[in-house]
């Protein structure tokens, strides 16, 4: 993962939140399909919400360290992971 890497949602995915819980719901005008709903935690909904194709990679990390007073190393992880998860399912793409 590119620290300088930026990313952005893509526009037929809806983020919602219900009840305390962060969703990602795919709308491609077809019925939404429940295998493909993503319930976030608040660290990955914290880093989906800043996925605005504006921030890079290392100021996403940086955002994480500060808010949830994490080892950078642990942050680092679980962003890699996250953004290989929402790549990996067609949720974000990467910005030339």
């Amino acid at each position: 993962m590119k620290m300088t890497a930026v990313y952005r949602k893509k526009d037929e995915i809806a983020g919602r939140s219900i009840a305390g819980e962060s969703f990602l719901i795919p709308v491609c005008g077809r019925p939404v399909d429940l295998e493909n709903i993503f319930i976030l935690n608040p660290m990955a909904d914290f880093i989906w919400q800043r996925l605005d194709g504006k921030r890079t990679v290392a100021e996403i990390l940086a955002a994480i360290v500060d808010d949830f007073a994490c080892e950078p190393e642990q942050a680092r992880a679980d962003l890699a992971d996250l953004i290989g998860q929402l790549l990996g399912n067609g949720l974000i793409e990467e910005l030339a």
